[in-house]
């Protein structure tokens, strides 16, 4: 019993460790965001030891200005790259991806898993072994399949490409493992189609999974950078998160600026994540449940 207690004591503390390097840095550019450029450039300057440092984090003037500025300007500001523009195709993109990858791989899981196709598993795991390469391997092909399509500054070079998830695929077939076939066979003797067990029997069982699917979908399109980067050269296409970029030119050196874009970028995952994190979490019990 007191090693068990003793264990417990440890994993907390290592917890609260983990935590603490994790919430560090968000609470440092939290309160960077609030400070004037001239306060930030000279607040860091000769510290004297960790307890200075630590005291040079409190503004010595806490402003506004920095979030006011990126959504309507100010003095001195150059608004070209419009981040209220930057916002909206952010969301559109996540919005539309978050959909489209619960559709297509709850549909392409049930069809693996349920269907029993002439080579479905040989398919299935070529494309996971076919997964195993680096993303950055596809963006030549991806960026010619795009031109060709006439996709090159267009969203939809944004949303469909992200749509089969093989991870996504091979996570919600193995949560349709612990739901009983039987349940398929018997609504197919009462006259069900093969959609109509998806919809009405798969679709209501997989729901905590696909929650956590489609939190993974949304945070995965809002915080891609590199491949909006590549295929979107005019700011009006451009997402929020490959945007900072143009935020930094525009500011140049005013990095409580950056800083404070920095946190309105992160916002919106993170509140769809705390709205989120009942159904979250039910959903990661569930599939351990499930697995064991």
């Amino acid at each position: 019993m007191k090693e068990s207690k003793n264990i417990k004591r440890l994993a907390l503390l290592f917890l609260v460790l983990l935590g603490l390097i994790w919430i560090i840095p968000v609470i440092w550019l939290i309160t960077n965001s609030f400070k004037y450029d001239a306060d930030f450039i000279t607040s860091f300057a000769n510290i004297t030891g960790p307890g200075d440092y630590l005291t040079r984090l409190i503004p010595r003037s806490w402003t506004l200005s920095n979030y006011t500025e990126l959504f309507f300007g100010g003095e001195n500001v150059n608004t070209t790259a419009n981040i209220g523009l930057m916002f909206k195709n952010s969301f559109i993109v996540s919005i539309a991806q978050t959909v489209g990858v619960v559709i297509v791989t709850s549909l392409s899981a049930y069809a693996y898993e349920r269907l029993n196709f002439k080579g479905g598993d040989k398919i299935f795991w070529t494309l996971m072994y076919i997964s195993m390469f680096p993303n950055v391997v596809s963006i030549l092909p991806q960026f010619r399949i795009a031109n060709a399509l006439g996709w090159v500054n267009n969203l939809n070079a944004l949303i469909w490409p992200g749509l089969a998830g093989v991870f996504n695929i091979f996570l919600i077939r193995n949560f349709m493992k612990g739901i009983p076939k039987a349940l398929d066979e018997a609504a197919t003797i009462d006259g069900a189609s093969s959609f109509q067990v998806y919809t009405k029997i798969i679709l209501p069982s997989i729901a905590p999974v696909m929650i956590v699917v489609g939190l993974f979908a949304f945070n995965g399109a809002w915080n891609d950078y590199l491949w909006p980067r590549i295929v979107m050269t005019d700011v009006n296409n451009q997402t929020l998160t490959a945007g900072l970029r143009l935020l930094m030119g525009q500011y140049e050196q005013r990095w409580a600026h950056m800083i404070a874009s920095c946190i309105v970028s992160m916002a919106p995952p993170f509140l769809l994540y705390l709205f989120a994190q009942k159904y979250f979490l039910q959903g990661i019990s569930v599939q351990a449940s499930v697995k064991g």
